[in-house]
């Protein structure tokens, strides 16, 4: 037999009884929607505003020196290309290039890895944005255009290593064609290709093109890359959206307002 506990308990549950809770609590769930709108407002007024400044580079295979790649390749040049841009080597030269300023971009205050997390690589067919987010619009910018800078110039190192490298390969041997005439002793001819001897001077190559090779960080000679746009400090954070933090601190308000008079009692009964 159930006993009139247990009987309390299973009506407190029902849905009936938690509209009727909600519905003599709704003073109090307006309120706590109030105070969480304030409370956003609050914090869109604490938060410290974050602006993001994006340089652009244009930075592809360039086929007029090359064949067509497939895809596959293709997709391994670019890998080797945005490896090159983040890497390590790249940051501390951007960071070394930023000028002595106060913020939070300034080379002494700021390590390659806290950079690297402020920084945004996107790449779409040749364009690639380097941007970063910073506090200071200014410092955002002059950060955007000196990883962009670096990255250009660590692209031309590795593209020279890169032309070294088929240079130092082209030494090992040597293709020599020629005309040759069928066995049927006719007129016509056809081009025969024969493999050459190797170069006499090829003493201490293969060394140097290993370490050519290492240098040239996976880049290929055919690349071409250069400046499109360069970054301006932007006028519009990107975290000042106070709509948005009120409506969302009204919804927690709500939410938590809602809960606690539906799993509370029966306020103001």
């Amino acid at each position: 037999m159930r006993g009139p506990v247990m009987e309390d308990q299973d009506e407190a549950l029902l849905p009936r009884a938690i509209y009727l809770r909600l519905q003599r609590g709704y003073r109090l769930v307006f309120l706590a929607a109030l105070l969480g709108a304030f409370l956003g407002i609050v914090l869109w007024w604490m938060a410290s505003p974050s602006f993001r400044s994006t340089a652009v580079l244009n930075i592809g295979v360039d086929y007029s020196r090359s064949q067509w790649l497939d895809e596959d390749a293709d997709r391994l040049a670019m890998r080797s290309v945005q490896e090159l841009i983040l890497s390590d080597q790249v940051l501390a030269a951007a960071l070394e290039r930023l000028p002595a300023a106060p913020g939070d971009a300034q080379s002494g205050d700021v390590t390659v890895t806290a950079l690297r997390d402020r920084l945004r690589l996107v790449w779409v067919d040749t364009r690639w944005e380097l941007s970063y987010t910073g506090h200071d619009p200014g410092q955002a910018a002059a950060m955007a255009n000196a990883w962009a800078e670096a990255a250009l110039e660590q692209l031309q190192s590795a593209s020279d290593h890169a032309w070294r490298v088929a240079e130092l390969q082209s030494l090992f041997f040597r293709v020599f064609c020629g005309p040759a005439a069928f066995s049927g002793g006719t007129e016509e001819s056809l081009w025969v290709c024969d493999e050459g001897i190797p170069s006499s001077e090829t003493a201490g190559i293969p060394t140097e093109l290993i370490t050519e090779i290492e240098q040239s960080r996976g880049i290929i000679p055919a690349l071409f890359f250069g400046w499109e746009a360069k970054a301006t400090p932007s006028t519009e954070p990107e975290n000042r959206n106070r709509a948005l933090m009120i409506l969302g601190g009204m919804l927690v308000g709500l939410l938590v307002g809602t809960i606690a008079v539906a799993a509370g009692g029966d306020p103001l009964a």
